[in-house]
């Protein structure tokens, strides 16, 4: 009996492993396509200043070519660093505080759903974590304006979301 329980067990994993996560599947873009219209609603039109922080996009092209699983971690990854930057006193930001509460949600929501796909916990990625670092201590850290630094932040932040979007749609 403990035999066929193993190997139902072995097989489940292997199937999640190659099938991939129904929640990334069937809920994920539904959240996704949420939080990027509550992020653009949120504030006023995304800037097109630029801030002085490099996209990584090489990440995101490692990452299209990982399992799924994988992929599932680096996306997970990435809202769980999207979730800790906005995590912080907003008082300065212009922005619609219902929208605001309701993208944090919706994200939360999503990042939940991404890590219960996750079998095991993986190494997260060293320079996406320096990435968002880096970019909190170039705006927050070194703008005079505040309020400008965090529109900065909201325009990087969607960039991010988009490129996890376009992951998900396309790979798992």
């Amino acid at each position: 009996m403990k035999a066929i329980l193993s190997v139902c067990t072995f097989l489940v994993l292997i199937l999640h492993l190659t099938q991939g996560c129904p929640w990334t599947q069937h809920k994920f873009q539904q959240y996704s396509r949420t939080c990027l219209t509550l992020l653009e609603e949120m504030g006023e039109k995304i800037v097109d200043d630029s801030v002085g922080v490099h996209f990584p996009e090489e990440l995101y092209k490692l990452a299209r070519k990982s399992q799924p699983q994988r992929l599932t971690w680096f996306i997970s990854q990435v809202l769980d660093e999207v979730s800790q930057l906005l995590e912080e006193d907003l008082v300065t930001v212009a922005w619609d505080e219902k929208k605001m509460k309701d993208f944090m949600s919706t994200l939360n929501t999503q990042l939940e759903g991404t890590e219960s796909c996750v079998v095991s916990k993986m190494k997260k990625s060293k320079r996406l974590n320096l990435y968002f670092k880096k970019l909190r201590n170039e705006t927050l850290g070194k703008m005079e304006d505040e309020a400008q630094a965090w529109e900065l932040i909201r325009k990087e932040v969607h960039k991010h979301l988009k490129w996890v979007d376009l992951l998900a749609s396309t790979r798992l």
